[in-house]
């Protein structure tokens, strides 16, 4: 399967820069690294040793909801198809101990399958224990058409905003709570109108069947097409030390009509980055559709 398979603030000193170069940081060049080499695993060793080798103990994936991703390719078969991928956008916590990666993915299945290959977008959640390698917190993807440009092979690449280092905010931040937050717009107004309000200029949108979405007005004036409204029920999160990048994933319903009863439903992912002024924007967002009840 492709690969379907960080809240924040801080002190003043703590300041958010835009659009740095990979080189001007470690943690980030790391990072960037760490997917590389993943991605190189795949290639030389198969996608399920690949997998099981970066992996963290408790990661997830999701199948197509969330679990234990380690339990999930370790009841896999080997695999003889050919998962290619590199990263095309990172970006890192002030602590280093928390990023996420994402960038194009091409799935080849073995000849005698006799089909084309899959394309699509990665996003992987990566944490770092203090003196440990990185290894990859969350995994989700979508898949979408062949892209014209910027697919693997392309190298291109580029680096998020930077968090300097600075001291960790003083209070723990309920990175749930930012999504119920957003919940409560999305339910009453819809989710152009969530967005607006939670979410980053700079926000990353993905979703099946499509490619990336880049920034805050590309972003709502995918969700003003989409009818309804929508409710956030999360399932975890994740926080760096530095209180500057968090994640919250989980499944999102969505009504029409003015009925209690959601029409469907979806996975998602938000990417939760503090700004200079110590507020929560979502700086990158999933949201893949479930089955519905009683199809495949």
């Amino acid at each position: 399967m492709p690969r379907l398979c960080l809240a924040l603030a801080s002190v003043a000193a703590l300041a958010v820069i835009a659009r740095p170069t990979a080189a001007d940081n470690a943690a980030l060049r790391s990072l960037a690294s760490a997917e590389r080499a993943f991605a190189a695993a795949s290639a030389a060793k198969g996608i399920k040793p690949a997998f099981l080798e970066y992996l963290a103990q408790d990661a997830v994936v999701f199948e197509p909801t969330a679990t234990n991703g380690r339990k999930a390719f370790e009841s896999r078969p080997a695999s003889q198809a050919k998962l290619t991928w590199e990263p095309a956008y990172a970006e890192v916590s002030a602590a280093g101990d928390l990023g996420y990666t994402t960038g194009p993915w091409e799935l080849h299945l073995p000849p005698e399958r006799n089909l084309p290959p899959s394309y699509g977008h990665f996003i992987s959640v990566w944490k770092k224990s203090r003196g440990g390698p990185w290894r990859v917190a969350l995994d989700i993807g979508v898949s979408h058409d062949q892209p014209a440009s910027g697919g693997v092979g392309s190298g291109e690449f580029e680096a998020g905003p930077t968090h300097a280092p600075g001291r960790p905010r003083a209070h723990a931040v309920d990175l749930k709570a930012l999504d119920q937050a957003c919940s409560e717009t999305a339910r009453a107004h819809g989710m152009a109108a969530a967005f607006a309000e939670h979410a980053a200029q700079d926000v990353r949108l993905n979703i099946e069947g499509a490619f990336p979405f880049d920034g805050l007005e590309a972003v709502r004036a995918q969700f003003e097409q989409a009818p309804g409204t929508f409710r956030f029920l999360p399932e975890g999160s994740g926080l760096a030390a530095s209180r500057d990048l968090g994640y919250t994933y989980g499944t999102a319903q969505r009504f029409v009509s003015g009925s209690d009863v959601a029409a469907d439903s979806s996975v998602y992912l938000h990417v939760w980055r503090g700004d200079a002024s110590g507020g929560w924007k979502i700086a990158l967002s999933v949201m893949n559709p479930l089955p519905k009840p009683g199809t495949n």
